[in-house]
Formats: C-alpha cells, structure tokens, sequence
C-alpha cells in the first residue's frame, strides 16, 4: 500500500512551481497596464510636438525668429527634460513608479495649458522648461515598469508597443491640432471659460493640455510590478556607473549611434511641417491632416512591426535582435528622408514618406529594450534615464537648431528647409546606423555577464 509522503517532502517542490506560475502577472493586468502607459506617451508626445504645427502664427503674434522657435522646441523642453532624467531614474528604481508618472503627467498638461497663456518669448520658454521637466518621468518609469511585467524574450513587443506612442503623438498632434486650427481659424480670437479671449494658437495650447489629465485617472487602476533580476547580494559594484564601467565598449556605440540618429529625428520632427507650409503652400490645416495621418498609420506601424520581428528573431534564437534591426532600419531610412525632402511636391512627398517612416521609427522601442536586456532589474530605471537623458541633451538640444541654422546660414533661404533637412540626413543616418551596428558584439557579452550575476526575483508588494 502506497504511503502518503511527509509535507516537507513536497513543500520546497510545490513552493518553487507556485512561484513560477506566479512570477509573471496576468496578460490582461500586464496589457491594461501597456495601454495606459501608451495612452500617456501619446499625450507626451501630443504635448511636446504641437508647437511645430503652430510656428507662422506664433511667430507673427509674439515676433520671433526661426532660431528662436528652435530654442523652444528645442533648448527650452529638452534643458529639464534631460536635466531631471538622471535624478528621476533613481527615483523610480527607489518608490512606487506609477506615483512618479501620474505626478509627472499633472505637471506637464498644466504647463502645456501654460504654454497658451504666454505672452513673450520667454513666458513660453518657461512653460516649455515645465513641460519638459513633468515628461522626464514617463519613459524611465514605463520602460521599467515594463521591464518587470514581461519575461525577457517577450518585452522587445511591448516595449515598440508603449514607444510606438511616439508616432501616434505625433500624427495626432498635427491632426487634431490642425482640425483646431482650422475651425477658429476664421475668428481672431477664441473666448474660452474663465481664461476668456485669446488667438487660436494659445487656445490649442488649452485644450490640448487640460484634456490630458485623463491619464492621470486612469494609472489609478494599474498595479505597480514586482522587481526582477536583482543583483545576487555579494555581488560588489551594482550601481549604474560600475554597470558603465564594466561593459563601456557597448554602451558608448549604442549611445553614441542613438544620439546622433535621435538628433535627425528632433530635426525632423520639428520642421517637417514647416516644409510641406513653406515649399508647397500648404496650410496648418492640410498639413496636419495629410502629413499628421501618414505619420500617424505608418510611424505606428514601423514601431509594432519591429518590436514585432525583433522578438520573433529573439525566439528563434538570433542573437540581439533588437540592435540588429535597430541599425539596418537607421540605415534604410536615410535614402527616403533624403528623396523626401528633395521631392518635386508635396504629394510626391508625402508618397515617399509612407515607406520612410516605418524605417524612421523602427528603433523607438527596441533600441532601449536592447539596453534594459543587458541591466540588472534594480538598474532599469537609471538606464532608462540615461538613454533619455542622453537622447535629449543631444538630439533635443542639437536637432531642432541645426535644421535652423542650415537654413538660415548655409542656404540663406527661409524656404529651403527640405535641404536642410536631405543634408542632416545623409550625414547622420549613415554614421548613427553604423555606430548601433558595431555595439552588437559588446552587447553579447554585456548580457552573459547580467544573467550570470543576478538572482531569482523576490515578491515585492508596493
């Protein structure tokens, strides 16, 4: 007759399958909580981007020039956004992340309301500066928040998935902005409650600020993860600058290779509106609508489909896919944003952008998945924010400028922006590719070294 084995035979056994059908939250809890991050990129990048539709009539209410209206798409939000990404990342790999984010979400939607109350070149500066420094705590607190929810040969996906708001922002920002813009366009002003009258740039601004808040509501209903992949106690030097140290070869290529691909990015973002309004005749209104849809449908999908394949390539065993397709997409693009820029109008433009696009926003997600797969779980924040912080002090502070001044002082022509932009082109998108390309090596054995120094994660309740 069989016997029942004693409870402490089973019990190490029973407890070890427990955890492991525990370790991961549920699809639906894992996916909500995706959405609502993404829903706050979109309006991050809603926030951030509207002011390149609103350029000519900005221009003419407050007086200012090309150079200063780069400063402020520039310069004034990417000073505090990259300024307070490093400290934030410590931050969020400290507390409770969806309380940094949904403060930081407050923060920028009032400044961009703000943004519509400016009446000089530096109340808009200022207001700028806020909505930079509330942005700065979304993307390090996400990705981390991310990084914990998904095993690592799954997160690649949800990560283009959370970046792909970016795209999305981006082509709402124009559209909606542009529908605003067309239907006040008739009327000087705009009275609005409590504030009363004001021009239909700064009533953009409003709306498209407060109506953002929405976020905040909704991030009270997602559960904040347990920490994964903890340094094993006795290991010496886990902070972010040892991390550094230990694997230099990869960090200053990929770095390196982001931050010159994300300065042509911020180039393009902020005066590709400009030249379809200055080389075609096309208004805010049709800008928007065209430019913003195409942005909008194909930006998006160049984000899922290479979260999608880098994943797809990482299951099937194809060493750091993401970096792989995160070069070979820089590289691809720059032919099309090259004939883009050059095109004979505006719908030939267009056209050319669809297939563009998708390789211009390929790398949004995947590029920092490749970052938070080489770092230790206590870190993914800190890295995070340092990929941001470098992004930003580069690409944001460099891009929207150097278009400018290509312009103004290279050109001397107000309308040759599409140049501007074909020159900026051919000279990053090469060099950024290659850069990202040749981190692929250092990238192999950065993730040896994390999974052979980390431990099983313990179960955190936050």
């Amino acid at each position: 007759m069989a016997t029942a084995a004693p409870p402490h035979a089973s019990a190490a056994p029973d407890a070890r399958a427990q955890a492991a059908a525990a370790d991961w939250p549920p699809p639906s809890r894992s996916w909500f909580a995706v959405a609502v991050l993404t829903l706050g990129y979109v309006v991050s990048f809603v926030d951030r981007t509207i002011l390149s539709l609103l350029i000519d009539p900005i221009k003419a209410d407050l007086g200012l020039n090309d150079t200063q209206i780069a400063l402020l798409q520039g310069l004034a939000f990417g000073l505090f956004y990259t300024a307070m990404g490093l400290p934030i990342g410590w931050l969020v790999d400290r507390i409770s992340r969806k309380r940094v984010i949904g403060a930081g979400v407050a923060f920028w939607c009032l400044s961009t309301a703000a943004c519509g109350l400016a009446g000089n070149f530096w109340h808009l500066f200022v207001a700028r500066m806020g909505v930079g420094a509330g942005e700065a705590t979304l993307s390090p607190a996400a990705i981390s928040m991310i990084g914990d929810t998904f095993p690592p040969e799954k997160r690649a996906f949800p990560i283009s998935v959370y970046s792909m708001a970016s795209s999305i922002g981006a082509g709402l920002a124009l559209m909606v902005g542009g529908a605003v813009i067309g239907a006040v366009a008739a009327s000087p002003e705009v009275v609005l409650p409590v504030i009363g009258a004001v021009a239909p740039w700064q009533a953009t601004f409003i709306i498209v600020g407060l109506a953002g808040l929405v976020v905040v509501m909704l991030l009270a209903f997602v559960t904040e993860p347990v920490r994964r992949e903890v340094p094993a106690p006795a290991q010496a030097g886990t902070g972010l600058l040892a991390h550094i140290r230990r694997h230099p070869g990869f960090h200053l290529r990929h770095l390196g290779g982001m931050a010159l691909y994300c300065t042509l990015i911020y180039g393009v973002l902020s005066w590709m509106p400009a030249y379809f309004m200055r080389s075609f005749g096309w208004s805010a209104a049709e800008v928007g609508l065209r430019y913003g849809f195409v942005v909008l449908v194909f930006g998006g999908f160049g984000l899922s489909g290479a979260g999608w394949l880098a994943s797809h390539l990482a299951q099937r065993g194809v060493e750091a896919a993401s970096l792989k397709v995160t070069g070979w997409s820089i590289l691809l693009v720059t032919p099309f944003l090259v004939a883009a820029c050059l095109a004979p109008s505006g719908w030939i433009a267009l056209a050319i952008l669809v297939p563009g696009l998708i390789f211009f926003t390929a790398s949004g997600g995947i590029a920092v998945a490749a970052l938070c797969e080489a770092a230790p779980g206590t870190l993914r924040g800190r890295v995070a924010a340092l990929y941001f912080f470098t992004l930003g002090i580069v690409g944001l502070t460099i891009g929207p400028v150097s278009i400018a001044l290509i312009t103004e002082y290279v050109f001397r022509d107000p309308q040759a922006v599409g140049p501007a932009i074909a020159v900026a082109a051919a000279v990053l998108g090469p060099a950024a590719g290659l850069l990202v390309l040749l981190s692929v090596g250092p990238f192999r054995h950065a993730v040896a070294a994390m999974i052979a120094t980390t431990r099983h994660p313990q179960e955190q309740h936050i």
